[in-house]
């Protein structure tokens, strides 16, 4: 007999084997035996005679309530933020353009189009009296017969596939530019995976800590312009160790490989405000080693 699906955050678990994870303004039944084999903090805590233990219930309003909720997921299905796929991929968006809308017109050509009905006219329409003596353009140089048998497909047939003449959303072309990914900004997530990385730390959970790092690597790759970078090497440099180079080496090869972004204002005030991190981009520039 199948077992039923596991609930990590249902409200209503009423089992022996059940603990009480307790935030600012959520709660989370989890099981004991899965907090303890993903987490040694927990694994403490819950084994030895410490008032989590005897009450089954873990205060963690200290922490993020989006992190702990994510480190939860993480716990029973080994991955965070795993949401389903987005219909149209935004991975890269700085790089890759879509062919079709790069040469979308902005108004209808009806002249492009292939109708059958006007070829066929064209074909059985009289032709017009040639001069043998001086011909007015090089196409005219060859026969009637000759020009309608080997002349080029019309444009239409050859080209790559565009999106449809009537959008699915009923909107005109003039809408459906370039400026149609800005009205629908990409969650980045970059400010909570660093989150996610010092809970991982501070709970002991290595490899939570390593998804955490490797998420956050691809998500800053492919989005080093977002707002919400500044927030997030705040969050790396005053929740992490200085030895801790997990997420602060991803920030200097990031620096490394995009100098400009020390010159935006908002990086600015960041560079200012984290002593420790202006002395790793000046020995970044001057070649020391960190």
């Amino acid at each position: 007999m199948a077992s039923a699906p596991i609930s990590p955050v249902s409200p209503t678990l009423d089992c022996p084997q059940t603990d009480l994870l307790n935030a600012l303004s959520a709660q989370w039944h989890v099981h004991r035996a899965i907090l303890c084999s993903r987490s040694g903090f927990f694994d403490g805590a819950c084994s030895n005679a410490f008032r989590e233990a005897n009450n089954r219930v873990i205060d963690l309003s200290d922490d993020n309530e989006d992190a702990v909720e994510q480190m939860i997921r993480f716990f029973y299905h080994l991955d965070y933020l795993n949401e389903p796929k987005e219909p149209r991929p935004t991975l890269f968006r700085h790089r890759v353009q879509s062919d079709a809308r790069r040469r979308l017109p902005k108004k209808i050509d009806l002249s492009a189009i292939n109708d059958p009905l006007l070829e066929a006219a064209g074909v059985y329409a009289p032709a017009s009296p040639l001069s043998p003596q001086s011909p007015s353009s090089p196409m005219e140089s060859l026969g009637s017969s000759d020009f309608f048998e080997k002349r080029p497909r019309s444009p239409a047939s050859k080209r790559a596939k565009t999106p449809p003449l009537i959008p699915d959303d009923g909107s005109d072309y003039d809408s459906y530019d370039e400026e149609e990914d800005e009205s629908h900004p990409v969650e980045t997530h970059l400010l909570l995976h660093t989150q996610v990385y010092a809970l991982a730390e501070k709970y002991d959970i290595p490899a939570l800590k390593a998804l955490a790092r490797q998420k956050f690597e691809m998500a800053v790759a492919c989005n080093y312009d977002s707002p919400e970078l500044p927030d997030a090497i705040e969050e790396i440099y005053c929740s992490t160790l200085d030895t801790d180079r997990g997420l602060r080496d991803v920030i200097l090869e990031l620096f490394r490989s995009y100098p400009v972004l020390a010159s935006t204002p908002d990086m600015l005030q960041v560079i200012k405000d984290l002593p420790s991190l202006a002395m790793e981009l000046f020995k970044l520039e001057r070649g020391i080693p960190i």
